[in-house]
């Protein structure tokens, strides 16, 4: 079952788990960065809270957070759905997002591939106009754009580096250092 979880959380999760992340997130990540999101209440695959065993940990992420999207399958299930409709994997509540706009297909070398649909409105990998039909490869930074909708594509190694560097960046600011805005 696919999870849609905030930044903020994975960060948070980064710093308490340490290296134990990795086994934890093995997967590869869609990531809806920095935006407003409405995420169906009512559904299971969503989380919005968690608790850490430290206390002293104040959210001083820079302003806006991103919606993570991991991109895992279930047996005998290898594509997972992308739009505004509610019966998508991915629910994304944007006017400017068609109601079924993506399908993202895991291939067995564990790789990914993405499909804009015909019924979906234009979609952008990397700054290129997508064909619908056409499987095109992720690649790790690579990003999609969806009307106002900006994702991009992490495999397991680079989101846990993207992880670290805004856990570092949370750390510093907590010890008074510079606010960066994560990369």
């Amino acid at each position: 079952m696919a999870r849609s979880l905030l930044l903020s959380l994975l960060v948070r999760q980064h710093l308490a788990l340490k290296e134990k992340f990795r086994a934890r997130y093995p997967h590869c990540w869609l990531v809806w960065e920095a935006g407003v999101w409405n995420v169906p209440e009512s559904s299971e695959q969503n989380h919005g809270t968690t608790r850490l065993p430290t206390s002293d940990l104040r959210d001083c992420l820079p302003s806006g957070d991103a919606m993570c999207f991991e991109l895992a399958t279930a047996p005998g299930r290898d594509t997972l759905t992308l739009g505004r409709a509610s019966h998508n994997v991915f629910v994304i509540n944007d006017a400017t997002v068609s109601r079924e706009h993506l399908a993202l297909h895991a291939q067995p070398d564990g790789s990914w591939t993405v499909e804009a649909l015909l019924q979906g409105g234009p979609a952008m990998l990397s700054g290129k106009r997508m064909r619908p039909g056409q499987h095109l490869p992720l690649e790790s930074g690579m990003q999609l754009q969806l009307g106002d909708v900006r994702l991009t594509f992490h495999d397991a190694e680079s989101f846990h580096t993207r992880m670290g560097h805004t856990a570092a960046l949370m750390l510093a600011h907590q010890r008074g250092g510079p606010r960066e805005t994560p990369a």
